[in-house]
């Protein structure tokens, strides 16, 4: 009788350790960590990890695009991130392309990201942030991961180097 006590204790323990093991704790580099983070002159880094949200915006049919796909977050005092890219001609979702690849935008083409209270000139020709999209999933929950860098000028046209990190899941 205590032989058989101590086998179903030591089969629940095993049992429970067993079933508490999930794939959900997945901490793989392909995981995503639902970070933005932007350096600004080599500095500290700057989070915009609140409230973020990365979809897809139908667009009106004047604008002859029909979707938009747009990241937005904030940090901590609610200044806003935005990065707003994939005016598609195709409706939503949005699916980009293969990665990982890149993209580098010019002069006012780096409108497409916007950091609310970082004063940047967005019509100075010599701006340039290049874009590497090493993981962009195409449904809800998958993972986008992005780095970028390169330089803008702010209002004083004085020149500043910029880097960021996104790594998120699309909403």
């Amino acid at each position: 009788m205590k032989k058989s006590i101590y086998k179903i204790i030591l089969l629940c323990i095993v049992l429970v350790t067993f079933l508490n093991c999930s794939n959900n704790d997945d901490n793989t580099a392909t995981r995503s960590s639902d970070k933005i983070e932007i350096t600004i002159d080599n500095g500290t880094p700057l989070s915009y990890s609140t409230n973020i949200v990365a979809t897809d915006y139908p667009l009106s049919p004047i604008t002859g695009f029909n979707c938009l796909f747009t990241v937005n977050s904030e940090d901590i005092l609610g200044n806003v991130f935005t990065l707003s890219f994939g005016n598609s001609i195709t409706p939503c979702p949005f699916v980009f392309g293969s990665t990982p690849s890149n993209s580098t935008l010019t002069g006012n083409n780096i409108g497409v990201l916007a950091i609310q209270n970082l004063d940047i000139d967005y019509a100075n020709p010599g701006n340039s942030i290049t874009f590497t999209y090493n993981t962009f999933g195409n449904n809800v929950g998958d993972d986008i991961k992005i780095i970028f860098s390169g330089n803008y000028f702010d209002s004083l046209g004085i020149s500043h180097t910029i880097s960021g990190d996104i790594d998120i899941k699309r909403s």
